[in-house]
């Protein structure tokens, strides 16, 4: 009498696995999907945090009313340094500060130079992972699109 396995164990033992697997790749994509669209947000929210921390050190006066950014990250090339002057509004210290964050803010959504796109006009941003950004008649509206969902935040005039 011979030990081992017959033909129908192996294959049920293979089917098992193969579904296993199945479940695990479908799982991992969702996951990755719901990160991807999370880090996307967290740009989003982290780019509103630093237009309002730099807005308050203009009116504060601090750093002698000089703010320290570069220029828009464009084409595989980082932005120039800039000494940015505080005596500007609220608009151009607020675009200032998004031309300055696409030198430190990846896309997660795509490869083509791994920072963010920004594109200032009214509307929403064409492709995931992008931000665009208009001084509007009600406030400077700032949007972002992840994973096909647009989120948008708007300052009110009066800044």
């Amino acid at each position: 009498m011979k030990r081992g396995f017959t033909l129908i164990e192996l294959l049920v033992t293979l089917a098992i696995i193969g579904t296993l697997v199945g479940v695990g790749i479908f799982l991992y994509s969702g996951y990755t999907v719901t990160a991807k669209e999370n880090a996307c947000f967290q740009n989003f929210e982290n780019l509103k945090r630093k237009i309002n921390a730099n807005y308050s050190l203009c009116k504060l006066k601090a750093n002698s009313g000089i703010l320290k950014l570069q220029g828009q990250f464009w084409q595989g090339k980082p932005g120039n340094n800039i000494n940015f002057s505080c005596n500007n509004s609220f608009e151009s210290i607020a675009d200032m500060t998004v031309k300055d964050f696409t030198n430190y803010a990846k896309n997660h959504f795509e490869d083509f130079h791994g920072n963010i796109r920004v594109y200032t006009y009214i509307g929403d941003p064409p492709t995931d992972g992008d931000i665009a950004y208009y001084p509007e008649s009600a406030g400077f509206m700032l949007r972002v699109k992840c994973n096909g969902n647009v989120k948008r935040y708007q300052w009110p005039r009066s800044q």
